[in-house]
């Protein structure tokens, strides 16, 4: 989640930016020429400002094929209160086939980010915006040293994946022996045959750095991904690739407003037939766009919002997006089967259907179903159920704001998934507006601060004021709860609402609590909420394929790496190890052994 981009921490950081201070640049959409020289890149990368340098600039390869594991963490709990992981659920296996593996995404671990001819994403900017990230971690540092801290946290550097995917083991920079990323992930956590690992997202603006069906592409961006399948197969293990993963060529904002103009969607199918040209049969499962939702939410909010094509403002641009988007989907999908591309593809949808505040109440379980329509059926409904957008959104939203589907489009719509998949953090309670006039009244008054879901979240109960479920790190607290006993009927619900022959929990994780004040490794490592989190997560996975009969064929824990967690800088950990900005060096924590150890005994060899 992502991890996903927390659409609450960019109302913070619009509250943040709403008192005096420096305000974000971004030149009127349109203005900038489309000049596809290395000049012309520059131009846009100015839009960016400086950025930091990597401290090497090749990939660096590999001085051993195996990894140093510690070893086994002594029991969390005593066995009377909780069975280890081997033991949970003993008689219950994944059926063959299931898919294990951990999630990453390009922006959030890279690096290396205007290195081998990438251009700029949107984030590259955003992230130098005031207010924008959390911990106002922008990138950028007067020098780069091993020795001390420094400041490079967002995708200037961050991680460092693009080229330390192999190994890192330099000594010409003091760096200690590990295995990465591939290596230290197929070694442990990958261990057994069939059990895929996504790679991070490809990155368009490295494909094409100025986004556009007329613009030159890349080719050190299409070897670097060649490389790292290939890298990938070569260890056992199965690529998992998505297209987009929220990094927009920041010259596609600058042309013409990105995802808020009817113009992306030619682009983007342009940009998936390279890509699909280019890996075709090296990859098996393709995802067209992570979490739509939430990245068209994002657009019309700050600082986004200043990059939206004509005729589009901040509260219609959510919408446009979503249908330029499905547009795009539908597109590159059928590029996909016209190519003749072996596999299967769909999109990643995200969030949860909501249970009822109150049990007796009408109200919330009005607001159940809208919370449902809007934050899963605007995508879903399309491409599963109707070819149209839930009606409770065409019913509330006009068509200047949320564009109508023709019937090609739906039937186009209705044929562009092969899986269902959704990033499945949580369940919890939905409530109505709790205002006189409750959701009827929201409904019909536009100035409604809830309007037009007219429904909103809720972290305890309505009866004693219980927690929900357990709260992670503050900076996630505001859509985060571990949620295990209610996940199950969350799936089995999911699966009632959008059938499928395959469902894919694409992405679940969790934000050990404090972890970004801890300094002592041994306190790092002992991520005790999140191994919780994903056993009994995995356990509840486990009765919903063998009572409830939901067709789950995979499971894919965010994040195989602390990483740029969009809005919340480096501060949000989701990584199930442990990674030294200073060093870069990476550290398994108790969760990734855990995984390993309850798949190693729930998998079927």
């Amino acid at each position: 989640m992502t991890v996903i981009l927390v659409l609450s921490l960019l109302v913070l950081a619009l509250a943040a930016t709403s008192s005096a201070g420096p305000t974000p640049t971004f030149p009127p959409v349109g203005s900038i020429p489309r000049d596809f020289s290395a000049a012309g890149l520059e131009a846009i990368w100015d839009l960016v400002g400086p950025v930091q340098a990597p401290p090497f600039t090749t990939t660096v390869a590999p001085t051993s094929t195996t990894v140093a594991l510690p070893s086994s963490p002594p029991p969390l709990y005593p066995s009377f209160y909780a069975p280890a992981p081997k033991d949970i659920l003993p008689g219950l296996k994944f059926p063959p086939g299931f898919k294990f593996g951990v999630a990453t995404a390009a922006y959030q671990v890279e690096g290396a980010t205007k290195n081998e001819g990438k251009g700029p994403t949107l984030w590259d900017w955003n992230s130098r915006q005031p207010g924008a990230v959390f911990d106002n971690t922008t990138g950028m540092s007067n020098s780069f040293s091993f020795s001390g801290v420094v400041d490079f946290y967002t995708g200037d550097i961050v991680d460092l994946q693009y080229y330390l995917y192999k190994e890192v083991a330099n000594p010409s920079w003091c760096l200690p022996h590990a295995l990465i990323d591939v290596g230290r992930m197929s070694s442990e956590l990958l261990r057994s045959a069939s059990m895929p690992i996504p790679f991070p997202s490809i990155s368009w603006a490295r494909i094409l750095p100025f986004g556009t069906k007329d613009s030159p592409i890349n080719q050190a961006g299409l070897k670097h991904y060649s490389n790292l399948i290939d890298y990938h197969i070569a260890h056992g293990v199965e690529p998992v690739v998505t297209l987009f993963h929220w990094d927009t060529p920041l010259a596609m904002s600058a042309y013409y407003g990105g995802f808020t103009s009817p113009e992306v969607v030619e682009d983007f199918i342009n940009y998936a037939k390279i890509v699909f040209a280019a890996y075709k049969g090296r990859v098996k499962t393709w995802y067209t766009f992570n979490e739509p939702r939430v990245f068209c939410m994002g657009t019309g909010l700050y600082p986004f919002n200043m990059s939206l094509a004509s005729g589009v403002n901040a509260s219609t641009a959510p919408y446009q997006c979503s249908y330029n988007l499905i547009k795009a989907h539908t597109g590159a999908v059928k590029a996909f089967r016209e190519m003749r591309i072996p596999g299967e593809i769909a999109l990643k949808s995200d969030d949860f259907i909501g249970i009822p505040w109150r049990s007796n109440s009408t109200d919330d379980a009005l607001a159940v179903e809208r919370h449902a329509a809007f934050r899963i059926g605007v995508f879903a409904d399309p491409l599963y159920k109707t070819g149209d957008w839930p009606k409770i959104m065409t019913d509330t939203l006009p068509p200047e704001y949320l564009p109508r589907f023709t019937e090609q489009e739906k039937k186009d719509n209705l044929a562009s998934a092969d899986f269902f998949a959704i990033d499945a953090y949580r369940e919890q309670f939905v409530a109505a507006p709790l205002d006189v006039g409750g959701v009827s009244g929201c409904v019909h008054n536009t100035a409604h601060p809830l309007w037009p879901e007219c429904s909103s979240a809720v972290f305890f109960d309505s009866n004693a004021g219980w927690a929900a479920g357990i709260s992670p790190d503050p900076l996630s607290e505001v859509w985060l709860q571990a949620t295990p006993n209610t996940i199950r009927s969350f799936l089995k619900r999911l699966h009632e609402r959008w059938p499928t022959n395959k469902l894919y929990i694409s992405e679940f994780g969790f934000v050990e609590p404090f972890e970004e004040l801890r300094t002592e490794m041994f306190r790092i490592t002992e991520d005790v909420a999140r191994t919780d989190y994903f056993m009994t997560y995995l356990g509840q996975v486990l009765l919903s394929i063998h009572e409830d009969r939901v067709p789950i064929a995979g499971a894919f824990a965010w994040s195989m790496v602390d990483n740029a967690e969009w809005n919340s800088g480096t501060s949000a950990k989701f990584g199930i190890q442990h990674v030294n900005y200073t060093t870069l060096e990476r550290t398994y924590k108790r969760s990734a052994l855990s995984l390993a150890e309850f798949f190693g005994a729930h998998l079927q060899h």
